[in-house]
């Protein structure tokens, strides 16, 4: 049997035992009856003082208010209407007696929190938990999946997020910890807006203006009801308006790029919706677009068919835009993926407020954005301010070094592979530049040009220069370093003391090296060839097929190099 937290029963419901296990927010056991523990949870509802309830099987009721006959009656109810368990408020001492007696005789599970807490927050947790354990047992693309862009959202903006559907019912929403105002705790205990607020909207021609377009609506601060200013868009798939998504101002200010993220994050939340509208019936699901994206990203699915899934013309081009986190090459493997996966979130928002449709998936350690474009360009100005700010962003979410390789841009959408595999060339070779945020294809050309051409000598062993396999065995034998000396003079172009300075090593002793090194190969420095081959060959010995450590040389204005007197 899994116990693992929030593990889906049999029918695809949370079970009670791991949904406690999964919460954040402490809960106590005060009566728990036999086999309790396997009681399917479904929904989450508070119910005030005195309120009686209808049938509620499966349902953990939060019993706001109730406390000494309030209490006992509350117990009571619950058990009558089948539910799974009943959350109270208790001092340190427990419940009294009488609620105890009560909760044996109607056999319902009583669980308690402490007086300080919110019961808007434990609601927010248990639907968090039982999202998590429906989309373990359910396909991805969900429903479920809007908890975690709610929660991107909010973290890209430093805002709190919820997401609402047509009629105004709460979806999906962020951890919003002690940020929310009355109208969001007032939200999330009843699944929707309260009807004021919505009365309120309706006569400042909110809803009016969401039905336009793509517009962030911003809506004041009401001072006057105790809410904060918020901002708002539509959620649509064609012209049919699909639902919403809330962004409420916290402790601190918005980011900038708020209203931006908050459009993307609408885009994507789409064809999750349209999930939600056609909830229970399997064969009208949408294939996240991260599933197809991959697909067509590794080649590993007829490009024609997945463009039209995807909606796009299988002659068209995409640029493809290669991410790498950097995270530290002895990271736990869990905690990187993990790590992995919210950025892609991120990069998602970020893609989808650039481009309506670009794709974003995950493949090789690393994330890839696709913009599909007719006449697109990996140089374009645009793309490359994008990229940038995407890293910048990146970069302070993660504490890492991020970078970013603008791979290239492919003819048609078949070609996509081919042009994925050198995006990841491309990182690997600016691995080395940890400083460098972002470049395209076309800066690092020459350098991969390079690698495949060491590529090929390395596949060959048999093409070698017979000299300069002697000086590396030289080396590898005394323990000297002379192969890697007279590299680094032909990669310097001859500047003996920029050279020397390198290496850490006085003008004098490179100059011995280099002469060694001559007169141990039989190179001729003055003939162009050897000068190319040597170059070649020992930059394979010495740094491997990937190329020198700093793939991006600036030579000084210097003649050729000749051996040194």
């Amino acid at each position: 049997m899994d116990d693992t937290p929030g593990a889906p029963a049999h029918d695809g419901r949370a079970r009670l035992g791991p949904l406690l296990a999964a919460l954040t927010v402490p809960v106590t056991v005060a009566v728990l009856g036999t086999e309790a523990t396997e009681t399917a949870v479904t929904e989450v509802i508070v119910t005030g003082p005195g309120e009686d309830l209808d049938a509620v099987p499966g349902a953990l009721v939060l019993a706001a208010g109730a406390r000494g006959a309030a209490a006992v009656r509350a117990v009571t109810e619950a058990g009558r209407a089948g539910a799974a368990a009943v959350v109270l408020k208790a001092d340190p001492a427990g419940l009294p007696a009488p609620v105890l007696a009560a909760a044996r005789e109607a056999a319902v599970p009583v669980l308690t929190v402490t007086q300080d807490e919110r019961w808007y927050r434990l609601a927010e947790d248990v639907r968090a938990a039982l999202s998590r354990a429906s989309r373990s047992a359910t396909a991805p693309g969900t429903t479920g999946d809007l908890f975690s862009l709610a929660q991107t959202l909010a973290t890209i903006t430093r805002g709190v997020v919820s997401v609402e559907d047509a009629a105004g019912h709460v979806l999906a929403y962020s951890r919003s910890q002690d940020e929310a105002d009355e109208l969001r705790r007032l939200t999330v205990l009843g699944r929707a807006c309260p009807e004021p607020y919505l009365k309120r909207l309706r006569e400042q021609g909110v809803f009016q203006r969401l039905r336009s377009g793509e517009e962030v609506v911003e809506v004041p601060e009401q001072p006057d009801l105790g809410y904060r200013r918020r901002l708002v868009t539509g959620i649509a798939a064609g012209h049919r308006p699909l639902g919403t998504i809330w962004l409420q101002e916290g402790a601190r200010p918005l980011a900038p790029n708020a209203p931006e993220a908050l459009r993307g994050a609408a885009r994507l939340a789409a064809p999750q919706l349209v999930d939600h509208y056609h909830q229970g019936d399997p064969s009208a699901r949408v294939a996240s677009r991260a599933e197809l994206a991959h697909g067509l990203l590794t080649g590993r699915f007829d490009a024609g068919a997945l463009a039209g899934h995807l909606g796009l013309d299988p002659s068209q081009g995409a640029t493809v835009v290669a991410v790498d986190l950097r995270d530290p090459e002895r990271s736990d493997a869990p905690a990187a993926d993990l790590r992995r996966g919210e950025a892609a979130g991120i990069v998602s928002v970020h893609a989808a407020a650039f481009r309506r449709d670009a794709l974003v998936t995950q493949a090789c350690g690393q994330i890839y954005v696709m913009l599909p474009a007719r006449n697109g360009d990996a140089d374009d100005p645009a793309v490359h301010r994008w990229a940038g700010e995407l890293v910048t962003v990146l970069r302070r979410q993660s504490g890492t070094p991020v970078q970013a390789a603008l791979a290239g841009t492919a003819r048609r959408l078949d070609a996509v592979p081919e042009v994925k595999a050198r995006g990841h060339q491309a990182l690997r070779l600016m691995a080395r530049t940890p400083e460098r945020a972002v470049a395209t294809h076309t800066e690092l050309q020459a350098s991969l040009v390079l690698c495949d051409v060491l590529r090929l000598l390395d596949e060959h062993p048999g093409t070698r220069h017979a000299g300069l396999a002697a000086l590396v065995a030289h080396d590898a034998e005394a323990g000297s370093d002379l192969a890697r000396s007279l590299l680094a003079y032909l990669d310097g172009f001859g500047d003996v003391a920029r050279t020397a300075e390198t290496l850490t090593i006085h003008p004098n002793t490179l100059r011995y090296r280099v002469r060694k090194a001559v007169s141990i190969s039989g190179i001729d420095l003055g003939d162009p060839d050897q000068r190319l081959v040597a170059m070649l060959q020992l930059r394979l010995a010495v740094h491997g097929r990937q190329g020198p450590a700093a793939p991006f040389p600036v030579p000084p204005a210097t003649p050729g190099p000749t051996v040194p007197a």
